[in-house]
């Protein structure tokens, strides 16, 4: 049997209903908020 992987929704795709769970699956480890801005400082690098 496979196995699914839960899709990860960004936060403007998120619905007022579905906040509290979505912020419950977000990692807010040391490691996990270094990743988001990492993402996000090569993705401004990738545009600009």
């Amino acid at each position: 049997m496979a196995s699914v992987a839960p899709v990860k929704k960004k936060l403007m795709d998120v619905k007022i209903g579905e906040l509290p769970s979505w912020m419950l699956r977000q990692d807010f480890a040391p490691k996990g908020i270094a990743g988001v801005f990492q993402r996000e400082h090569e993705q401004l690098c990738k545009y600009h």
